[in-house]
C-alpha cells in the first residue's frame, strides 16, 4: 500500500462528518453536496478502506465515530442507513470518492449492511474496475442471497467482463444468475433485458428474441434500441415489431 497523505487526520475527519451529517439527520435536512479535496492514496476513497490492514486501522481508530453516531441515532444500523444515503446522493452525482468514504463510514457502523457493498461494487464498475465490482458485489449477495436486482446487476458486470475478455467474466455463471433472478421476479424487466443480452453473446438469438419481448411488455423504454439493432444484424425479429 503506498503512504497516505492525509491518514492522519482521519479520526478528526470521520468526527467532524459524523457531528455536521447527524445534526442534519435530525433536522431531516440534506447536506450540500460538495467535492472533497481529495488525494488517490487516501484510504478513506478506496472501498473498504484498500485492505484488509487498513480496514483494521480504521476500525481501531473509529471507536469515537461510532460513539458519537450511536448517541446520535436511535441505532449503529440506523446511523449506517444514513451514511448509505448520502453514498448514493453523491453516487448518483458523480463525485465517486465522496460516495466512497460515506459507504465506508457506514461499514464501520454495520458491516452487514448489503448497501456498502452494493455502492461500492457500482462505484469500482463506474471507475471500470469490474473484478472488483463483482467481487463486492458479491459480498453484498451472501448477506441477501434472495435479492433478485442484485444477482441482475452481478450478472451485468458479468457480461461486460466477458464483452472483454477479464476474469470475472463467466457468462454461463451469468446465465444462471439471470435465470434465477427472473424466478424470484418475472416481473423486473431489467433482468429480461440483460438474459437477451446474454443469449446474444452465446449466440442464441431465439433466445434473446423471446427475452426482449419479455421485457418489452414489462416495460418498453427499458429497451436499448440500439442492442435492438444488433440483434436484428443477426436475426430479424421473429415478431416483426422491431425493424432495421
Amino acid at each position: 500500500m503506498k503512504p497516505i497523505l492525509y491518514f492522519f487526520l482521519f479520526a478528526t475527519a470521520v468526527q467532524a462528518i459524523a457531528q455536521n451529517e447527524a445534526a442534519l439527520a435530525t433536522n431531516r435536512q440534506l447536506a450540500p453536496k460538495q467535492t472533497i479535496n481529495l488525494d488517490s492514496q487516501d484510504v478513506r476513497y478506496l472501498p473498504l478502506f484498500g485492505s484488509k490492514q487498513k480496514l483494521q486501522e480504521q476500525i481501531d481508530k473509529s471507536l469515537s465515530f461510532v460513539q458519537d453516531c450511536e448517541r446520535s441515532f436511535p441505532s449503529k444500523q440506523e446511523a449506517s442507513k444514513f451514511f448509505v444515503e448520502r453514498g448514493w446522493e453523491y453516487l448518483y452525482e458523480g463525485l465517486l470518492d465522496t460516495a466512497t468514504y460515506r459507504f465506508n463510514l457506514a461499514y464501520l457502523l454495520n458491516p452487514d449492511n448489503i448497501d456498502v457493498y452494493w455502492g461500492l461494487g457500482s462505484i469500482s464498475y463506474q471507475r471500470g474496475n469490474f473484478e472488483q465490482s463483482t467481487a463486492l458485489l458479491r459480498r453484498g449477495l451472501l448477506i441477501a442471497p434472495e435479492n433478485s436486482i442484485l444477482m441482475v446487476d452481478i450478472a451485468t458486470v458479468q457480461i461486460a467482463c466477458f464483452k472483454l475478455k477479464k476474469e470475472c467474466g463467466d457468462l454461463d455463471e451469468a446465465v444462471e444468475m439471470l435465470e434465477k433472478a427472473v424466478q424470484i421476479d418475472s416481473s423486473n424487466a431489467n433482468a429480461w433485458l440483460k438474459s437477451s443480452v446474454a443469449a446474444f453473446e452465446q449466440e442464441k438469438y431465439d433466445k434473446a428474441w423471446e427475452f426482449l419481448h419479455k421485457c418489452r411488455m414489462l416495460d418498453l423504454g427499458m429497451v436499448d434500441l440500439g442492442f435492438v439493432q444488433d440483434l436484428i444484424q443477426k436475426k430479424e425479429d421473429p415478431l416483426g415489431i422491431f425493424k432495421k
